[in-house]
């Protein structure tokens, strides 16, 4: 019997694990990442179907677990992209905070997979584990701070700042 991995913890759940890379959830230790998957929805979009349209008010953020994704913005005469959100990254991070309009279309340009976080399971986590629910409002306030500065800097927001 092997003594020394009678105490190793058991491997991370593959979806956490890339949960645990987005910018947001960062701070967060593996107790808090387990509570987090429970407000944590899968939705799967195929390619060319819409996650959200510029302009409809906001209800969550997702996180690319799978598949390739294309942010537009609408523009006089034609589409802007404003880039591809691959795995690992998320985007709609803004509508945690509040239900302003999308700043962009966001389109599966492939099978893609997706988790969802909606407001009201932030809000509800917050009043369950304020901890955590400070760590994600943190982490939301921290992409939002380092988009703003790439734009002010002259540089074009990442694609995920929806």
């Amino acid at each position: 019997m092997d003594f020394p991995s009678l105490f190793r913890a058991p491997p991370m759940d593959p979806l956490l694990k890339i949960v645990s890379g987005v910018p947001i959830f960062r701070e967060c230790t593996r107790v808090e990442l387990e509570a987090l998957k429970l407000h944590l929805h899968e939705r799967h979009f195929l390619a060319g179907e819409i996650v959200f349209d510029e302009g409809e008010d906001g209800e969550g953020m997702y996180v690319v677990i799978r598949g390739k994704l294309r942010a537009n913005r609408k523009g006089l005469l034609s589409k802007k992209v404003l880039g591809v959100i691959q795995p690992g990254e998320s985007f709609g991070e803004m509508a945690l905070l509040g239900s302003g309009p999308r700043m962009a279309t966001v389109v599966a340009e492939e099978d893609t997979t997706v988790l969802a976080m909606f407001r009201p399971e932030l809000v509800a986590l917050a009043q369950a584990r304020p901890r955590l629910g400070y760590k994600i409002a943190m982490g939301v306030a921290f992409v939002l701070e380092l988009r703003l500065r790439r734009v002010a800097e002259g540089h074009s927001p990442e694609p995920s700042s929806t």
